[in-house]
């Protein structure tokens, strides 16, 4: 018989012996022994039950906080001039808080204070010199026998000039250095054009004129109601050495030197955060500087209308003209009177009556055509002013020292 063989077959085709699973044993361990198995339990799959869906909780809205990055303040003229800009939640549209935080507070004051201290500076600075001075040169001529009389108030006013101008130029210096100013976009000449020079000059003069009336009315009123004198005068007659020197002061060296120290340097640190501040306090101080009421009166108004042509223009030229021109003017009017005193009042009333009638016409236009506007204070800007600048402790001792020399200047008829 023939074999068959598959793979899978190993009997080789060979009968194989049924095979009987083998006897149970004993198992103390086995709980099933001589029982029959249970048959395993069939697992039921358990459905997953899915929780309901919970809503995410979103934490509450917080507060918008800007971070410290440097921002601009000002127009025109203090553009580029950084500050700190605080953490505040109340944000203006260009990323200006609102109301300042302590620290900007303390930078914004610090700024003033600096300004502050620096005009106190420059108004002892000149009286300790002088007085220097005054000793030093009285010895000199005690020995020497002294000297001719024109020659010698030349020489006094002469070294007079000179330790002003080396007062103005120290402050503004070191008043530059400490607040970050620089001096040379100072003179900027593209800024402004032929007509606003023009203009802005004639409304200057005409501001400084009929003020000057305002002032004449007020000191006669002084003498005729009270027999006061606003300013003390000055008795010793001018000799002509004397005059020259003045001269050369009025009108060449005191526009340069007060308009980089007033228009230059203290409108340059109370601008930087509102404009209007920088405008009248700048006038103000510079009335102030003059050391008497009468003068006070006309050089306030004359100083903001020198301060609006800086930051309009971004440039203290045209002001330093416009002072020029009105400075000229007076002096001239005044040398002419020294020998035809009909002849310089004459003049005098059609240079008051020109100025006043056509500034006045010019302002009028200007305000109509919102061609000499500037744009208004933001609520920012109103906030880093006035409330900041006159709570800043070297501003109010400069005002109260001024104020004190103007009313030392008054005189009993």
């Amino acid at each position: 018989m023939e074999e068959h063989f598959t793979p899978y077959d190993y009997s080789g085709g060979r009968e194989q012996k049924p095979q009987t699973p083998p006897e149970e044993k004993y198992n103390p361990y086995s709980y099933t022994y001589g029982e029959k198995k249970a048959e395993p339990v069939k697992q039921v799959e358990e459905t997953p039950v899915t929780p309901p869906p919970v809503a995410p909780v979103t934490p509450p809205p917080q507060p918008e906080r800007i971070q410290p990055t440097p921002v601009q303040y000002g127009y025109g003229y203090n553009a580029g001039n950084l500050a700190p800009a605080p953490v505040m939640t109340e944000i203006q549209p260009n990323g200006i808080p609102v109301v300042p935080r302590k620290e900007e507070k303390k930078f914004i004051k610090k700024t003033y204070n600096i300004t502050g201290w620096m005009l106190i500076i420059n108004s002892l600075l000149p009286f300790i010199l002088v007085t220097m001075f005054s000793v030093v040169y009285l010895l000199i001529t005690a020995v020497s026998g002294g000297l001719p009389y024109g020659i010698d108030r030349s020489i006094e006013m002469s070294f007079i000039i000179l330790i002003y101008i080396i007062s103005d130029f120290f402050i503004v210096l070191l008043g530059n250095k400490l607040t970050g100013i620089k001096l040379t976009p100072l003179f900027n000449t593209k800024g402004f054009s032929a007509s606003f020079l023009l203009m802005g000059t004639v409304i200057a003069i005409g501001m400084n004129l009929l003020a000057i009336m305002v002032a004449s009315l007020t000191e006669t009123a002084f003498e005729e109601l009270f027999g006061l004198m606003l300013v003390s005068p000055d008795d010793n007659p001018p000799s002509m050495i004397y005059m020259i020197v003045d001269c050369i002061y009025a009108v060449i060296i005191a526009p340069i030197i007060e308009e980089i120290v007033f228009r230059g340097f203290v409108l340059k640190n109370f601008s930087r955060y509102n404009v209007y501040t920088g405008i009248v306090l700048s006038g103000l101080f510079f009335g102030l500087m003059h050391g008497n009421f009468y003068q006070f009166i006309f050089t306030v108004p004359f100083g903001m209308a020198l301060a609006y042509m800086t930051v309009k223009s971004n440039s203290i030229l045209p002001a330093i003209f416009a002072h020029f021109l009105a400075n000229a003017g007076v002096t001239a009017i005044n040398l002419i009177g020294l020998h035809n005193e009909d002849l310089s009042d004459g003049i005098f009333v059609i240079w008051l009556a020109f100025f006043i009638c056509v500034g006045l016409l010019m302002l009028f236009i200007g305000l109509a055509t919102k061609s000499i506007k500037l744009p208004k204070n933001t609520k920012a800007e109103k906030k880093r002013g006035f409330p900041l600048a006159f709570t800043s402790h070297a501003v109010i001792i400069y005002i109260v020292l001024q104020v004190i020399l103007c009313i030392t200047s008054i005189e009993k008829l």
